[in-house]
């Protein structure tokens, strides 16, 4: 229990109690009952468990987010440069010198708003947004902040917007405008594989004898640094089962570049080495767009196009995570999970000639308009 005295010097009056880790702890009143009811305040939330080091509070966000970014060794380096990026240029202009107890839902929902002004895409401000809240929540998680101002914050609608996707002749099409050496990128895209997947693919990792491919690893580059990464999830590396004609793209491309090492990457820069995905996008991947007359077709659409294929095929979803290396079904789902047309309808025949062999001769004929059976 703590205690209330007079300090015999100063005249007032000294609320004293001790901490959760037995500290002795001492905050002073003018007035007597001030501090009674701070005592009680202080009492009750050590007996919740809510109790917080007053000066933990004098942290600024700058500081609570610089060390938030330390706090996870694990963190792939795609996604510390990320949110490195994300709380350099959105968050610590607008709330670096706070001290995180003064940081409210309104301070929060500024944030978004100027965001919103500059402006960035719905998608992107809920990123951002949600380093934002992980940096909050690990205030309180280590008792430096009692609660997340992060409460009733109004986000900006995500919009569907119909987006370009590349038909199998698409494909051949920008494949034909690409130059030789990388003209198989688009046919590794197109069976689902990411970027930063078939940079990092290597020869052994193609298995012509089973007509296969198992994706290993991920080539990124991070603040000018090829890193190269186990993927995105522990679902993308996988093994999944290669049509022929993508095959024999393979077999080309291996032959022509004469890369028969199984340690070799597949893809390479002009001068050997790593492929840099800036440098590829504008000069190789860009300019056969526009050759080709796909302009917007970006290479991660080449991606969801592998999807929609397998959709209008009629694929299941689980087979189509599985190829995609989706963590979840529901992410599968989110994007692939509606019908298209033209396989609804497929359902629709199907079914009515199960109806019909089910019936057989006691399927009866409507009546034409004119009564006659």
């Amino acid at each position: 229990m703590g205690s209330i005295r007079k300090a015999p010097r100063s005249g007032r009056w000294e609320a004293r109690y001790r901490d959760p880790l037995g500290r002795q702890r001492t905050r002073t009143f003018t007035a007597k009952a001030d501090a009674k009811v701070y005592l009680a305040a202080v009492e009750a939330d050590i007996a919740r468990g809510r109790w917080q080091d007053p000066a933990s509070g004098r942290m600024t966000f700058a500081d609570a987010a610089e060390r938030w970014l330390r706090s996870n060794p694990r963190k792939k380096a795609t996604t510390y440069a990320r949110d490195a990026t994300v709380v350099r240029v959105h968050l610590v202009p607008a709330l670096g010198p706070l001290p995180l107890t003064r940081i409210t839902p309104g301070h929060i929902q500024g944030v978004i708003e100027q965001m919103v002004a500059r402006p960035l895409a719905p998608k992107t401000i809920r990123t951002n947004y949600g380093v934002l809240r992980a940096i909050l929540s690990w205030a309180v998680d280590t008792d430096t902040l009692g609660r997340s101002p992060c409460r009733g914050i109004c986000l900006p609608p995500l919009t569907r917007t119909d987006k370009r996707m590349a038909s199998a002749t698409d494909i051949e099409h920008l494949a034909d405008a690409l130059p030789p050496d990388y003209r198989v990128a688009v046919f590794l895209g197109a069976l689902g594989l990411r970027q930063a997947e078939v940079f990092g693919l290597r020869v052994g990792a193609v298995d012509f004898l089973r007509r296969t491919l198992t994706v290993r690893a991920t080539l990124n580059e991070v603040e000018g640094r090829m890193v190269e990464g186990s993927g995105k999830t522990t679902a993308s590396a996988r093994t999944v089962s290669v049509p022929q004609r993508v095959l024999d793209e393979l077999a080309a491309h291996l032959a022509r570049t004469g890369r028969a090492d199984p340690s070799e990457l597949v893809l390479q820069a002009p001068g050997g080495g790593p492929m840099r995905a800036a440098n590829f996008r504008l000069r190789v991947y860009g300019p056969a767009l526009r050759r080709a007359g796909l302009e917007g077709l970006t290479f991660h659409r080449l991606r969801h196009s592998a999807g929609h294929m397998m959709r209008e095929l009629g694929v299941p979803l689980e087979v189509i995570q599985r190829r995609l290396g989706h963590a979840s079904i529901r992410t599968t789902a989110d994007i692939y999970g509606s019908l298209p047309e033209r396989v609804d309808r497929n359902v629709a025949e199907r079914l009515d000639e199960l109806f019909r062999t089910a019936c057989g001769a006691d399927v009866v004929q409507p009546r034409s308009e004119g009564g006659a059976p």
